[in-house]
């Protein structure tokens, strides 16, 4: 294994992995693009250029789903590792799968878009946090002040609600590595107990305290599960 890629989700861009550049980047070759449309064709072709059997995949939140729909589509080729932080199967919530958000808080936010686009990264922001991470709510905002146009951010918003991924997760790779934040207002910790069962060998790991960002509010904890997933590491 001889790289890490690191696929933030909506809102953000590629520095939110800060820590995480630092602390592998001597080890490791570290990609963290900052993702220029929110859909399953920009994955597919980035993957594609990568030697995959040397990468460890990682995918946050809307990354980490889109990255799942991509890998669906890249079968026989499988990445060395394959870790999801705050991925949801089904973002939204459906009859048969009750664990998402309700539809009408991610139209409100499309909505929203046209009215005031930083106001609603602000909110999404803060409800990434859990009750407990307030000291890193002026850092997080900062995270996401993106400069995506409202229309690349709207159709982010447009894959939340439409997509539905549990009919891929049999062409997913087997020892996928869960990391889900015990408090996250995002994705309930039950998406990723669902994960978990319908992935073959999957792993979970849930952080107490954290909430949807915990590569970023508990990075040490982030950082040796991730350690963790290297050839030689337990």
């Amino acid at each position: 294994m001889s790289s890490l890629v690191l696929l933030h989700g909506w809102g953000a861009a590629g520095s939110v992995w800060a820590r995480q550049a630092e602390y592998f980047q001597e080890r490791l070759t570290v990609r963290a693009p900052t993702i220029q449309a929110w859909e399953v064709d920009w994955f597919t072709e980035y993957l594609g250029e990568l030697p995959l059997q040397e990468c460890l995949l990682v995918g946050w939140s809307l990354g980490g789903m889109l990255l799942l729909a991509a890998l669906s589509e890249l079968t026989p080729v499988r990445p060395a590792g394959l870790v999801l932080a705050g991925v949801a199967p089904v973002f939204t919530r459906r009859p048969d799968h009750p664990w998402g958000q309700p539809p009408g808080v991610v139209r409100a936010m499309r909505r929203g878009l046209k009215e005031n686009q930083q106001q609603v990264l602000a909110d999404f922001a803060d409800q990434c946090l859990a009750p407990e991470e307030t000291a890193f709510v002026n850092q997080v905002r900062e995270a996401f002040a993106s400069q995506d146009a409202a229309a690349t951010l709207a159709a982010g918003l447009d894959y939340l609600l439409q997509a539905d991924l549990r009919p891929r997760l049999s062409c997913l790779p087997a020892g996928a590595v869960i990391i889900q934040g015990q408090e996250d207002r995002i994705v309930d910790p039950a998406q990723a107990r669902f994960l978990r069962d319908q992935l073959p060998g999957a792993r979970l790991h849930l952080l107490p305290g954290a909430g949807h960002l915990p590569f970023l509010t508990q990075p040490a904890a982030f950082n040796r599960i991730l350690e963790a997933c290297l050839p030689g590491e337990e």
